[in-house]
């Protein structure tokens, strides 16, 4: 429908002859179920993070569905996040959505087997392991004008 109104863009033309099908085959590695482990680091202390996250291709194969399932000490907490590839800017558009009633867009990037995502507010750095079956890494918060380290997390695919 929107080539008919619009006609031929260079988005359609990268859809069509597959262009980021190599961006989006990058999403594989995550693609499964996750047990999460981590520490929040709060002012009070440091909170304790179980839980799961479950990653799955959308009907089509151009989004990846991530499902968080945790809890934050006594605190669960869920998200539901969609990611796909913005063919002009590069990244990994990923919108998200909260039980607590935020959304928001962070974009994502591979550096080799880092896994980066940026936004006004929050960053994150992670690593895979050699066989892609663990994801370590820190997120970061943007507050009183410097960057502190807010969570560290550990994901290790689940063999349930």
């Amino acid at each position: 429908m929107i080539k008919a109104i619009f006609g031929s863009s260079k988005l359609d033309n990268a859809m069509e002859n597959g262009t980021n099908a190599a961006e989006l085959s990058l999403l594989d590695r995550f693609a499964g179920n996750w047990d999460t482990t981590g520490t929040l680091i709060t002012k009070s202390g440091t909170v304790n993070i179980a839980g799961t996250d479950r990653y799955a291709w959308l009907p089509g194969g151009h989004f990846l569905m991530h499902t968080v399932d945790v809890m934050m000490g006594e605190d669960r907490k869920q998200s539901v996040e969609i990611i796909g590839f913005d063919t002009l800017s590069g990244t990994y558009p990923m919108h998200f959505y909260d039980d607590a009633g935020e959304s928001g867009v962070m974009h994502g990037g591979f550096d080799e087997d880092n896994w980066l995502i940026t936004s006004s507010e929050l960053r994150f750095k992670g690593a895979f392991s050699d066989n892609n079956n663990t994801l370590t890494g820190s997120w970061e918060q943007y507050s009183e004008g410097s960057w502190r380290k807010l969570m560290d997390i550990r994901l290790i695919r689940a063999t349930h």
